[in-house]
């Protein structure tokens, strides 16, 4: 059997979080209202209507096109994208097509392995970033298909990338980087789930050595990281065995199906669709000026996640911690406490980022151990106030210490004599019967030093 390379292309759509659609005044959040309520005639496309553009949307398409690194087009402009669809009043979409947002960028994706060990880094090409209305939704019934417009004009983000990744893993590791950035760039709230973050992939394998692209298959219906990781596995290991068996490929569209874990032929494609793009006739071009493009570009620096990982990577923090952290939406808060405290061990609070700021205070002040802490944390977390989370645990200070040291070794001279001749293992019983007497309010390392100190 041949060896293939897998080429991925990814079509990504944001919806923005703007308080109102991209061409009308409407409230941009139609969740739980009821069906074709949240319209009016310009979502509609009543004749003599005229849109204006939403100023909001053009800062976040820029804002995440310089995230992406792609260089902003000081003029853009919207044209119409015309096709006829039924939940699409219009029989056209504004789109931008010749002039978008931002083009020609790349990004560096680092992530952790599939292992959970593995630092992993790879880079993708952005085609183009470009912005857009949504059409409506079609309601499918046993009976009847219903069209509801309330997502009609909510404006769209569409993120093209070059065909540079190479396996699902890389794929579902971008997608996580790119929910990332939109959510701490503010501009969405993307999740997959609810449709606020939405991807099709553009699937192709060829035999290992062979420049030219193999034929390309769009995969759609992937509504979750794990869907389109497994959706994207399938196809790739369906389209090797196809060209195994003989078999010639043929540009299509196809859909996952999580029932049975395959994908399903949608429509052939027999060739590129004509929209007739034209220049939006009711809407003026976008031009921006050096200084607006530059006042975005100092705040999106700031605020990217790579940025975040690689300062938490300066405190001394595992890059499977950060990670972790990251995944919880943790680490943020963690910058933030290390920065207002200096003297915390990131090791330590990296297991409690969030905390109170007296939990804290205590922690650098007392110095307790790592069970104490915990202990405290937990019952902070059960409900308890913090002074009487405290109250419960013994901290025993260095003069106690001393004495519970003194008293352990002098119970047990054997084990004394048999660690001076060379068992120094056995320092973690003396460690524990230590830490038993503290009630867990002694610091092990700090008893480990005394120890040493007294033992040699």
């Amino acid at each position: 059997m041949k060896e293939y390379v897998p080429t991925i292309g990814l079509e990504i759509h944001v919806q923005l979080k703007t308080a109102s659609k991209m061409f009308c005044r409407c409230d941009n959040n139609a969740e739980g209202k009821e069906p074709n309520t949240v319209v009016c005639p310009l979502c509609m496309g009543f004749p003599g209507v005229l849109p204006v553009v939403n100023a909001t949307a053009i800062e976040y398409g820029v804002k995440t096109a310089l995230a992406l690194g792609c260089k902003i087009n000081k003029f853009q402009r919207f044209d119409r994208k015309n096709y006829f669809y039924p939940d699409l009043p219009k029989a056209y979409q504004i789109s931008q097509f010749f002039f978008p947002v931002g083009e020609h960028g790349e990004i560096t994706i680092d992530y952790l392995g599939s292992d959970r060990k593995t630092r992993k880094e790879f880079k993708v090409g952005i085609n183009r970033v470009h912005l857009e209305e949504d059409a409506g939704k079609l309601i499918h019934t046993k009976d009847a298909t219903l069209v509801d417009f309330n997502r009609c004009g909510t404006p769209l983000m569409e993120i093209v990338t070059e065909p540079d990744i190479t396996s699902p893993e890389e794929a579902k590791a971008f997608m996580q980087e790119l929910q990332r950035i939109v959510r701490s760039l503010g501009v969405s709230f993307a999740d997959m789930e609810k449709g606020h973050l939405r991807v099709d992939a553009n699937v192709s394998v060829r035999p290992k050595g062979q420049k030219k692209l193999g034929v390309k298959i769009e995969v759609k219906n992937m509504n979750s990281f794990k869907f389109m990781e497994q959706a994207l596995k399938h196809e790739i290991e369906r389209q090797i065995s196809a060209l195994e068996a003989g078999e010639k490929l043929q540009q299509e569209t196809r859909g996952w199906d999580a029932k049975t874990g395959t994908t399903i032929l949608q429509r052939v494609k027999e060739g590129s669709i004509d929209y007739r793009y034209f220049p939006e006739p009711d809407l003026p071009p976008i031009v921006l000026d050096d200084k607006q493009i530059n006042d975005w570009s100092k705040e999106v620096t700031a605020e990217l996640p790579s940025a975040l990982r690689a300062k938490a990577e300066k405190t001394g923090l595992s890059y499977e911690k950060i990670c972790e952290l990251q995944d919880k939406n943790a680490l943020i808060n963690l910058l933030v406490i290390l920065d207002k405290n200096k003297k915390l061990d990131p090791t330590v609070i990296a297991n409690y980022p969030g905390a109170s700021s007296e939990f804290y205070k205590w922690i650098v002040e007392e110095k307790p151990s790592n069970s104490v802490i915990r202990q405290v944390f937990d019952s902070i977390s059960s409900g308890k106030k913090f002074k009487d989370a405290v109250d419960v645990v013994k901290i025993v200070d260095h003069s106690d210490l001393m004495v519970m040291v003194k008293r352990v070794l002098d119970a047990n001279p054997d084990v004394v004599k048999r660690y001076k001749a060379g068992e120094t293992k056995l320092i973690g019983f003396l460690t524990g019967q230590i830490m038993k007497q503290a009630g867990g309010g002694a610091d092990p390392i700090s008893v480990t030093d005394l120890l040493n100190k007294l033992l040699t």
